[in-house]
């Protein structure tokens, strides 16, 4: 297993209403590969440097998690297809 660290901006609509469903889905993608999710951190809403799906804001989420490699694909795969995901960046953590 290797250590990620994934900074995700989500809508701010869903930020505000079903935020905690958003949270939940996150977890569960990375659980479903047998993932451990090491850190949460909510980073607040914050002004984009230009609007993406029409929105001037987002809210902006970290989680530090460890999985085996060959699930990361599978797991970008999921989260792409999550409409409440504006932007998403998974980094290896050394």
């Amino acid at each position: 297993m290797k250590n990620y660290e994934c900074l995700f901006i989500i809508n701010p609509d869903a930020a505000s209403e079903r935020f905690d469903h958003v949270k939940t889905a996150i977890r569960s993608d990375i659980e479903r590969y047998h993932g451990v999710i090491e850190k949460t951190e909510e980073l607040g809403q914050r002004t984009l440097a230009y609007p993406i799906n029409r929105c001037e804001e987002g809210f902006y989420y970290l989680l530090q998690f460890r999985v085996d490699p060959r699930a990361i694909g599978e797991i970008r795969t999921r989260y792409r297809h999550n409409q409440d995901i504006l932007r998403f960046l998974i980094t290896v953590m050394e």
